[in-house]
């Protein structure tokens, strides 16, 4: 099992992003690390009109007290934990950035606001520019999940592959979640529409056994993605599902009471993002379960 030396957890201090904190301190206490809250006093909004107007140390020292405050009292109903805060003046996502480069943090956590779908459109959010340049795990918690669900243990895990070398790097860092939570594992691949069109063009006399064929190669596909090494430990379950990616995985991290979902990030580019999306985006906006977006340098901040 890995160590994390240090977890980042952002906050604005808003109810819904304060949800991220037991969750992140119960990631920190497992794994011995620090836990750094990360709290950015959003640069446009202190300066609407002109910089003259406030004293940003002045400004840094009122937010510090008032967050250590809140920080301290949501803290003291979750186990013992080293933290720390730290408040930055600036663009949240670059802020964010800096601290994780400056903390040598393992992992990022922060919770999602809801917004309407026209406004993430136009406005994008900080969770999603940082889901596409960490190059750290980034849990994603959904603002509006409850208490209930947020204190309870992490009992299974699910990792979506579409066996990109994206999501070989999330099946590593599954497998590390799963030994250190001791859950039990889900190994899924979705095949989409597309993909089942054309095997309904094979011959009707051969389309069941090459049907079954693939459901068997698939499944076989997914355990080999896991190193032989830790099969015996983690004892991976597999499942193929048929239809939308993101909708697939939402309904059987439902029925199936999953308590975290596990996904690479595809290195897309910014404009590409925003008209397609990505499976990972789209389950995020769900926003009924916890998702951890792992992008293919992940790996190697692990190994390093």
């Amino acid at each position: 099992m890995f160590k994390l030396s240090a977890v980042v957890c952002a906050t604005d201090l808003s109810e819904s992003s304060n949800k991220a904190l037991p969750i992140a301190a119960t990631l920190a206490r497992r794994h011995g690390s620090k836990l750094i809250i990360a709290h950015i006093i959003d640069l446009p909004a202190v300066t609407p009109y002109g910089e003259t107007m406030v004293d940003p140390q002045e400004l840094r020292g009122r937010v510090e007290q008032s967050a250590k405050a809140q920080i301290t009292d949501i803290l003291s109903h979750c186990d013992q934990v080293d933290w720390e805060l730290n408040i930055a003046i600036g663009y949240p996502a670059k802020e964010i950035l800096q601290i994780v480069e400056d903390s040598n943090a393992d992992l990022v956590v922060a919770a999602t606001h809801t917004r309407s779908g026209i406004e993430r459109l136009l406005l994008g959010s900080v969770s999603r520019k940082l889901m596409h340049t960490l190059n750290v795990p980034f849990l994603i918690v959904p603002g509006d999940m409850s208490m209930e669900q947020i204190n309870r243990n992490v009992e299974s895990i699910l990792i979506a592959c579409d066996f990109s070398p994206d999501s070989a790097n999330a099946v590593r860092w599954a497998i590390d979640f799963t030994q250190a939570f001791g859950a039990k594992l889900t190994m899924a691949t979705v095949i989409e529409p597309s993909q089942l069109t054309q095997l309904l063009k094979l011959d009707p006399q051969k389309e069941h056994g090459m049907a079954d064929k693939l459901q068997a190669d698939l499944h076989q596909k997914l355990l080999d993605t896991v190193p032989e090494a830790d099969r015996d430990s983690v004892h991976p379950e597999t499942v193929v599902l048929a239809g939308q990616p993101h909708e697939e995985l939402n309904k059987y991290a439902i029925l199936n009471h999953i308590d975290l979902i596990v996904m690479g990030v595809h290195g897309r580019g910014i404009i590409e993002n925003l008209l397609v999306g990505s499976t990972t985006d789209r389950l995020v906006r769900l926003g009924q379960f916890p998702v951890m977006a792992v992008r293919s340098s992940a790996l190697e901040q692990q190994d390093s």
